[in-house]
């Protein structure tokens, strides 16, 4: 039962992994085109063309990590093995935290309405800031991963003799220095992208709803365009937010020794939530987005009018 549970949870996984690299993909080459016509690409787009491009290279390391684990189990607990996935997993995940992060920022400076003299700055210099800022989260995510090419996969263990398909249990557990040393620094650098996003979306929500609320009392009708247009951003904030708590949570649990963590629902649960993140935030911003929900829409009606032409 339990193993059935878990085969099914890695497939949902491999599922959402394989939506979310068309979604995200969708994203990177839809603004890399509005690039090469053009020769610019606006701040925004910058930020949505590299975070899509990081959780392509995450959603793929986690692909090929399911895929080894359901093929190749025993190449899977190598300590080479572990230790190149770690390190790819911990940087691409990183990265897309902190473009996430800078992503909030952006919206959060570019929208919010605030009167203060510092942000009023920041309001007319956020474009120019915007390639530091990425270049920044970019370097703080390497250096941040370098240290797992140095960690061994044991202390990670806790030296256990437990396996994930087997009943035993475990009863020596060695907690090493080094594993309290990755739990700060890996908590950490998912930490401080996670209230930065949330400190924003927050600021931008409760923007967005004095906006739409002054917007309802000096309109006759509710269903004014721009008012729903606010209320439909709103929604996407939230749910986005709701999305990224879950994934942080994941995250965390990811930073557990797997001698607290070795058990089949907590792994798959685990699978799953990390998985649904980037690929429900790349579909939110797909549909948020006119510009690429434009593109979507001409791309389907492509796709219709082609299938019509060879069914008739």
């Amino acid at each position: 039962m339990f193993i059935s549970f878990y085969i099914i949870g890695l497939i949902i996984s491999l599922i959402e992994n394989i939506i979310g690299m068309f979604g995200n993909g969708f994203i990177a080459v839809i603004y890399c085109i509005d690039w090469v016509k053009s020769r610019k690409l606006f701040s925004c787009d910058m930020i949505l063309t590299c975070l899509a491009m990081s959780r392509i290279l995450l959603q793929g390391i986690f692909t090929a990590y399911i895929f080894i684990h359901i093929f190749a189990p025993g190449t899977h607990y190598l300590n080479q093995v572990q230790k190149s996935f770690s390190f790819l997993w911990l940087f691409a995940n990183t990265v897309g935290l902190w473009f996430t992060a800078c992503l909030g920022i952006f919206y959060c400076v570019k929208i919010t309405i605030c009167n203060q003299p510092l942000f009023l700055r920041m309001k007319q210099k956020i474009s120019v800031m915007v390639p530091k800022l990425l270049l920044w989260s970019l370097l703080v995510s390497f250096i941040t991963s370098i240290p797992l090419i140095w960690s061994q996969y044991s202390f990670y263990l806790c030296i256990s003799e437990g396996h994930l398909f087997s009943n035993s249990t475990v009863e020596d557990k060695t907690w090493d220095v080094s594993y309290l040393y990755f739990t700060f620094l890996y908590s950490a650098t998912s930490f401080i992208p996670f209230i930065i996003f949330l400190t924003t979306s927050i600021l931008l929500i409760s923007s967005l709803w004095r906006h739409t609320r002054n917007m309802q009392c000096n309109t006759t009708s509710f269903w004014d365009p721009n008012t729903e247009a606010h209320v439909s951003a709103i929604k996407a904030l939230i749910s986005c937010l709701i999305l990224y708590i879950f994934n942080f949570a994941a995250v965390i649990v990811t930073a557990l020794p797997t001698c607290l963590t070795d058990r089949i629902w907590t792994r798959t649960i685990t699978y799953m939530v990390l998985a649904a993140y980037p690929s429900g935030h790349s579909l939110i911003l797909i549909l948020i987005n006119p510009k690429l929900k434009q593109a979507l829409v001409r791309i389907l009606q492509i796709i219709k009018c082609h299938l019509k032409g060879e069914i008739f």
